[in-house]
């Protein structure tokens, strides 16, 4: 049991350590990687990754691709598009609530007359397991569609932006390869 609970810090540690890096990093074109010292705290990146795990019951690497996508896995982050781009994922509450919070959906949905409603749902879009909750469902639309998650910014049936997707791409990339590094790296430790 001792062993157990020290290999799941151990691996929390190295996850976070690794979120914490990607958090400090920016790319330009044509794909080069730049690091700047303002960094997401640790604190709030355990509350995300707790979030994920908890949400999903496993690590994918995607929440954490599209976090450092929309906010650079930062969790209290301004919001985009005018407004109306909510949370860490910069989820468009005008959408997430008619799809997954309103019983009949968009039929008879108008977005004017339900203004109180979105605004509800971009300030509930501000908490990190709702916002990784809306993720997901996001996700199980994208998996059973076989889309590419590039398609969180250009929804379902619109086209990928290419440098997004190119973006996308390498950080999936790259926190599916932290899970087996940190994995080898506790394998070390016992």
């Amino acid at each position: 049991m001792l062993s157990l609970l020290l290999s799941l810090s151990l691996s929390t540690q190295c996850v976070l350590d690794h979120l914490e890096w990607a958090s400090g990093v920016e790319i330009q074109k044509p794909f080069k990687i730049n690091s700047s010292a303002r960094r997401a705290s640790k604190k709030y990146l355990s509350r995300l990754y707790d979030a994920v795990l908890e949400e999903n019951g496993e690590y994918d690497p995607r929440f954490f691709a599209l976090a450092w996508m929309e906010s650079r896995l930062r969790v209290n982050v301004r919001r985009g598009d005018k407004g109306q781009a909510c949370g860490i994922y910069q989820i468009h509450a005008r959408h997430s609530y008619p799809m997954f919070r309103r019983k009949r959906g968009y039929k008879d949905w108008d977005e004017k007359e339900n203004r109180l409603e979105i605004a509800r749902e971009c300030a509930k879009l501000s908490r990190v397991s709702y916002s990784v909750n809306t993720l997901s469902r996001y996700l199980d639309i994208f998996d059973d569609r076989d889309l590419p998650s590039c398609h969180h910014n250009s929804g379902i049936y619109g086209k990928c932006n290419d440098w997004y997707d190119e973006r996308v791409k390498y950080w999936e990339g790259y926190f599916s390869l932290v899970a087996v590094l940190c994995d080898e790296r506790v394998k070390k430790w016992l």
